[in-house]
């Protein structure tokens, strides 16, 4: 009786065209995501997977770098019009 009220979740894995398709990019994109490390995957044969925490955590740094402004270097010669 305990084991039934202490059932845990399944981990959700998806692939990247299941990963594609939600987050509406390139495969490209999330593949080298994958090999940069940005987003952890399992590989299995010649698929690769991802749990899908790790999916909504790695949109949630994804979005939180867009939001912040880029400092960029400007050629002093042009500084008065970056102004």
């Amino acid at each position: 009786m305990a084991k039934a009220e202490c059932q845990t979740h399944p981990v959700r894995w998806l692939t990247v065209e299941d990963i594609r398709k939600q987050q509406r990019m390139r495969r490209d994109a999330v593949v080298a995501a994958m090999l940069a490390g940005e987003l952890p995957y399992e590989q299995r044969g010649r698929i690769r997977y991802a749990r899908i925490t790790d999916v909504q955590a790695w949109e949630d740094s994804r979005l939180s770098r867009e939001k912040m402004p880029r400092r960029l270097l400007v050629h002093p010669d042009l500084a008065e019009f970056a102004a």
